[in-house]
């Protein structure tokens, strides 16, 4: 399954020549205790790839160590400080389901107790004063916690900032002999040699010319090898025409600018002659395709490139071996991170060709096609994600952010694009994207910047009113009771004007249809979750969810089906004391059609409305043994939205289990006593738990009624089971991670099982954890190529070596094998 790979490193580099010394000491200032170290050094220098090898290696040697990646190039050269903070937050994961400054999540996240982070910013120069003030903000809020390596051309000018000067590559001397090692030859000859090009004796006379001739710059040496595959070494050199008299800019615009912005160290010569000499070489498909490039942001993968830069010129199958060549000239880089082959353009080659769009007859032309590509893609999205192409789909959109960001910037920049942009944040909304991303309140302002963009259309505009709805219910999601009753209220009367008078164009809007679905999913969800003056909910709400349901499932839309399902299935094992049967069916039959789908996180939502239903009217220790099953497959997901309610399902389950058996033993005496105290001491520690993990992504109780009522109900049984110490325990379950708080009352791990798994052979820890997932000696051997007889001997010497005796016992500790296999 594919994961969310903003902040993780990018692959480490596979060729470092001659930076051993500078590597060493770099390493040295951060294991020292310096808190800031900044690499600079003119552009193609190197100092992304030195970070990048300092890194990892500070990985290795610190497994314990937090290093996330943060590229600073989607940034514009007047980024405001929270612009900053959103791309950090990002990096870190620090994910954030409420409406605090990114800020207050960075710092959140690098507070945690026993957490030191490695912050990489990655291409500065840009933004010195901004990533400046981003530091020294840091430096006084979390100290000791947290250290930054930075790549910029200049300082950072922070206190106590360590700058390295990142310089070129030595190299040989027209006088120089070249038996020597000089390093940048000799990454010269290890470039050529990967391209199937080992260099002879004369070979690298003429090698030597072209590494004097770029001044030893790594980038322009990689670009200049990477030629090798169409043109022979003298062709190289002969291209190598320096016209002094030429001013740079004339030349190339914008290769000196990052995000817009001159930068004080200008490009330098040799990185320009390299990069010129690969452009003028390309022919002119490869040029138009490589200029078209830059109006991607965050990189593409070939289809979409296909899609977006052909046009009556080019097929795009003519793009797509365009950018193929492009990557073998080392002008665009693929990514294969993930496993799925993407690309990118250098940044300084991306600013070049952005000036190159901009230089164009029609430089809307191909944002437009960007802007109405990304709308489809969204569309798509929206409508096949209840499938077992769910959580695939919703990790291609988190890819694909950047680019549907700048698709709705660009689109709420032109009137008569603003639908288009407004369609987009629609979309994602439908696919709960911002939910599963951790970003619910950037979804909720990405909705009402097209609503408001799109103003002129009018108040009963059908997609306005659909975006309005949504936008509403995020502020739902988030416990905003006061926005989302306002904008219900606006959502309710302009669809009482569509339905009245009609609106220009509504025949023919694809959000027709959907407006009185939306809007009565979202009543349904707003009257089931938040109380009347009276301070009780609407039944009827129920109802009116699953007639929602029924006009999604009409109009063919599967998605609002599953989402207006799962609120009815959430309302019914709130608010169904009368009628216990309705609610267990309802969220059984929701749960079995989320398992049909094979969409894997609408099935851990289903299991959470199931387990509540079972709780509360039918089966608590059924409950219980479903809440545990679902914390693997949260796990599984990376769903910090899920796990959070999972913690908190799990405090209310145990809670009704607690206060049956306390019911067994009244007066808390006699033989049954002591293990429920015990019971009650792991019930309040998982209460602080969950607590934490709530705080930490800022999820709101406050204006969700019925799941405030359950954490209060869970509560007032603890506190009356455990008595003065509740506080106490509390406080010290708030020191959990969540993951500690799932293995509440589950068999936990003897003594020493740990240091005994780690020990384990490598086939017989494979074996055991297929074993621990209760798959049988036949399914396991046919996974790890066995026969099923070997398995039958090798399964018992896994216990053996273990200290365990049964099977079971294997099945029991699952969940502590999973986290001892991360």
């Amino acid at each position: 399954m594919a994961r969310d790979l903003s902040g993780a490193l990018p692959a480490e580099p596979d060729l470092l020549i001659g930076r051993d010394d500078l590597a060493h000491r770099i390493i040295g200032h951060l294991r020292g205790g310096a808190r800031v170290v900044t690499l600079t050094g003119s552009a193609g220098v190197g100092k992304t790839t030195l970070a990048l090898h300092t890194a990892w290696q500070m990985r290795r040697d610190l497994p314990k160590l937090v290093v996330r990646w943060v590229r600073m190039t989607s940034l514009p050269s007047d980024a405001e400080a929270e612009q900053v903070d959103r791309v950090v937050r990002d990096a870190l994961n620090a994910t954030d389901y409420g409406d605090r400054p990114p800020w207050d999540a960075i710092t959140e996240y690098l507070r945690v107790p026993g957490r030191h982070t490695l912050l990489v910013l990655d291409n500065c120069e840009h933004i010195v004063v901004q990533a400046g003030e981003f530091i020294a903000a840091l430096q006084a809020t979390v100290p000791g916690q947290v250290t930054v390596l930075a790549t910029s051309r200049e300082p950072l000018g922070c206190v106590g900032e360590h700058v390295e000067y990142v310089r070129p590559l030595p190299y040989p001397r027209e006088e120089d002999s070249l038996d020597e090692p000089w390093p940048a030859l000799e990454m010269f000859a290890a470039r050529a040699d990967a391209f199937g090009h080992p260099l002879s004796a004369a070979e690298r006379v003429i090698a030597a010319e072209l590494v004097r001739s770029v001044d030893g710059l790594p980038l322009a040496i990689a670009i200049d090898a990477a030629r090798l595959r169409y043109e022979s070494l003298a062709e190289i050199r002969n291209s190598r025409l320096i016209d002094s008299r030429r001013p740079v800019r004339d030349r190339y615009p914008g290769l000196d600018d990052v995000g817009g912005r001159v930068n004080s160290v200008l490009v330098p010569a040799g990185l320009r002659q390299s990069y010129t000499g690969s452009y003028d070489r390309l022919d002119a498909a490869e040029k138009r395709v490589m200029d078209s490039l830059g109006v991607f942001s965050g990189g593409f993968d070939l289809p979409t490139a296909g899609q977006i830069c052909s046009d009556g010129e080019l097929s795009p199958d003519d793009v797509v071996r365009a950018v193929k060549r492009l990557v073998d000239r080392s002008l665009v880089l693929a990514d294969t991170s993930g496993g799925v082959h993407r690309y990118r353009l250098l940044q300084s080659v991306r600013m070049f060709a952005l000036e190159k769009i901009n230089d164009s007859g029609d430089p809307g032309a191909l944002r437009r096609r960007h802007l109405r590509y990304f709308r489809k893609l969204a569309a798509q999205y929206a409508t096949t994600w209840f499938s077992a192409k769910e959580v695939s789909i919703l990790e291609d959109a988190r890819w694909q952010l950047g680019n549907f960001e700048a698709a709705m910037a660009y689109g709420l920049t032109e009137p008569e694009l603003a639908t288009d942009a407004l369609a987009i944040a629609v979309h994602l909304a439908q696919l709960r994207a911002w939910h599963y991303w951790g970003k619910l309140d950037e979804g909720r302002k990405w909705l009402l910047k097209g609503v408001e963009a799109t103003a002129q259309l009018g108040v009963a505009h059908p997609m306005r009113i659909v975006a309005q709805s949504l936008a509403a219910w995020i502020a739902l999601c988030q416990g905003r009771a006061d926005e989302a009753r306002r904008l219900r209220d606006a959502c309710i009367d302009a669809q009482r004007q569509l339905s009245e008078q009609g609106a220009d164009g509504a025949g023919d809007d694809p959000f027709a249809a959907a407006v009185n679905p939306a809007v009565r999913y979202f009543d349904g969800a707003f009257r089931m979750l938040v109380p009347g003056v009276d301070d009780t909910y609407d039944l009827g709400a129920i109802d009116v969810l699953e007639q929602a349901a029924a006009e999604f499932a009409a109009l063919g839309d599967r998605g609002g089906w599953a989402m207006s399902m799962l609120f009815a299935g959430l309302g019914a094992a709130f608010h169904f004391a009368d009628d216990p049967a309705r609610a267990v069916a309802l969220t059984s039959e929701y749960l079995a059609a989320c398992e049909a789908a094979g969409a894997q996180w609408a099935i851990v939502w289903a299991r959470i409305a199931h387990a509540m239903a079972l709780a509360w009217h039918a089966d608590p220790k059924q409950a219980e043994a479903l809440v545990h099953d679902t914390v693997l497959m949260a796990r599984d997901l990376d769903d910090a939205w899920g796990t959070t309610w999972l913690a908190h399902v799990l405090v209310w389950v145990l809670a009704i289990l607690l206060e049956q058996r306390r019911g067994d033993h009244p007066g808390g005496t006699g033989q049954g006593a002591q293990p429920l105290k015990r019971e009650a001491f792991e019930l309040a520690r998982a209460w602080g738990a969950a607590e934490a993990q709530r705080t930490r992504v800022n999820v709101r109780l406050e204006g969700l009624g019925p799941f405030l009522r359950a954490q209060q109900r869970a509560e007032v049984i603890i506190r009356a089971a455990l008595g003065s110490d509740v506080e106490r325990v509390v406080a010290d379950g708030r020191e959990l991670d969540h993951r500690q708080a799932m293995l509440l009352r589950i068999p936990q791990e003897p003594a020493g099982f740990a240091v005994r798994w780690q020990g384990l052979p490598p086939d017989l820890k494979r074996i055991a954890r297929l074993a621990a997932l209760d798959w049988t000696n036949k399914e396991i051997g046919t996974e790890v190529h066995l026969s099923h007889r070997t398995i039958e001997h090798k399964l018992p010497i896994a216990l053996h070596k273990l200290g365990l005796r049964h099977r079971k016992e294997l099945v029991n500790l699952r969940l502590v094998i999973e986290a001892l296999a991360d």
